[in-house]
């Protein structure tokens, strides 16, 4: 999965000290986007065990993208157990508008999330 430049643009940060790849995704049609994910998860689904896929996103991701995306699911989990929007804020350190976005995709969205909560853990 290869990003060619035309897809990456770079933007000025606090007084122009620092550059910063942005990736514009509504330069990619949405077809394309949909085959790029396919792909992605053909490669999850073909990394198989626990340890291989942790290896490869520890490769792809950085810390802070990791965490957005951990804290994502705690998220949803908190909110499937009924927490309220700030007891979730106090314990993730989170908005309101992030929690907002997590709950309208867990009842609203393809049942992903629920997918990921309720999956029976692997032995």
């Amino acid at each position: 999965m290869a990003c060619t430049r035309k897809f990456v643009k770079k933007v000025k940060i606090k007084n122009n000290l620092h550059r910063m790849p942005r990736f514009n995704e509504k330069k990619i049609p949405y077809a394309k986007q949909n085959e790029l994910m396919d792909e992605f998860c053909d490669i999850l689904s073909r990394l198989g065990t626990k340890e291989k896929i942790y290896n490869f996103l520890k490769d792809l991701l950085n810390r802070k993208e990791r965490m957005m995306i951990i804290r994502r699911l705690l998220i949803a989990k908190l909110l499937e157990q009924n927490k309220k929007y700030k007891e979730i804020k106090d314990e993730l350190g989170c908005g309101g508008s992030t929690i907002a976005k997590v709950q309208r995709w867990l009842h609203f969205g393809r049942g992903g999330y629920k997918e990921a909560i309720y999956a029976p853990k692997k032995e």
